[in-house]
């Protein structure tokens, strides 16, 4: 059932992250709330662990702010969300191939000259790629 959530979670983060490059922060906490609902009733890791995976969205809100919106914010409250429902290693996981694959798009966008090397595009899509894979993985 989790696992559904956050893909529903992570699709219209992305619809939304790609149509206006931002995502609203409302939707995000709900489902946050709705995370923390599902984990009480049936725990999929333990509270060290999703304590760790929100910790990971924290610090990129740290470093949203550091960076002065290099990053996004919203970026970095889903990934918080998104530490609920996955704990930490996972949720880890899930950022990490998704800022690998982003940079493989970045530079492709870069080497094609379709954008600067300064100009912003959508993260959250490289997420749901990435959970994506994960989820194949899990399948397997």
């Amino acid at each position: 059932m989790q696992k559904f959530v956050l893909l529903s979670l992570l699709g219209l983060c992305t619809w939304e992250d790609i149509r206006k490059k931002e995502v609203t922060v409302i939707y995000i906490l709900l489902f946050g709330i709705g995370g923390v609902i599902l984990h009480l009733f049936s725990p999929s890791c333990s509270i060290y662990s999703v304590l760790w995976g929100i910790s990971l969205g924290l610090f990129v809100m740290a470093v949203s702010v550091v960076s002065r919106g290099g990053i996004g914010m919203g970026d970095g409250i889903l990934l918080a969300v998104t530490g609920v429902y996955l704990g930490g290693s996972k949720n880890l996981e899930l950022f990490v191939t998704g800022l690998l694959l982003s940079s493989v798009w970045a530079a492709m966008l870069v080497a094609f000259r379709k954008k600067k090397g300064k100009e912003p595009f959508a993260f959250v899509p490289f997420l749901l790629a990435s959970y994506l894979s994960m989820m194949v993985r899990w399948s397997l």
